[in-house]
């Protein structure tokens, strides 16, 4: 007798919850499949009901991952309203920086992804254009500069918390954020 419907949807959703984290923390080419299936406490054979093949686990985890970071799910409610400076107060912070809340993947596979295919590529994409849009909104000007504007402040976002996971200077990690805060505030004026 087949599983639920709602019983795939959830061993989907831990297979990718433990992709997600497992990715961010060492990486596509250091993480196996049995690693993966481990995490999530299924058996290995379990992994191909739900996925044809480890790059396509890597492919839906990009999108899932920004879909469940914390940005992702308030962007998903109307009723919160954030404006450019709690999106850059949030991004460049510690906790984000220390992974301590869910990883963005624009931040967590930036280094990764750039040596993966060409759809992995293409759902990263996604994600960066995603996030450029949502700047777009919070920034004043003509279309072009907003686009412009959107673009840098995007990769200092970005940037700023990937330099800072590769320090082990806690105060120049956090003079770095402060000061990719305060440059992309100034960028959007």
């Amino acid at each position: 007798m087949p599983w639920p419907e709602s019983r795939k949807a959830q061993t989907k959703t831990r297979i990718l919850c433990s992709a997600i984290k497992l990715f961010a923390e060492k990486g596509f080419n250091n993480v196996s499949l049995g690693e993966i299936m481990k995490d999530a406490k299924l058996t290995h054979g379990a992994f191909y009901a739900h996925f044809d093949s480890k790059q396509s686990l890597y492919k839906e985890a990009v999108v899932v991952a920004k879909d469940s970071s914390p940005l992702g799910v308030a962007a998903k409610q109307p009723e919160v309203r954030l404006e450019l400076s709690d999106i850059l107060g949030f991004y460049l912070s510690e906790g984000h920086v220390e992974q301590r809340i869910s990883p963005c993947p624009l931040a967590a596979f930036a280094t990764d992804v750039s040596h993966q295919e060409s759809e992995i590529k293409q759902s990263y994409t996604q994600v960066f254009q995603g996030l450029l849009s949502v700047l777009e909104s919070k920034i004043e000007g003509d279309d072009g500069q907003k686009q412009s504007a959107a673009k840098a402040i995007a990769a200092m976002m970005i940037g700023g918390v990937v330099v800072s996971r590769a320090l082990d200077d806690k105060a120049l990690v956090k003079d770095l954020l402060e000061a990719c805060v305060t440059h992309a505030a100034s960028i959007s004026e």
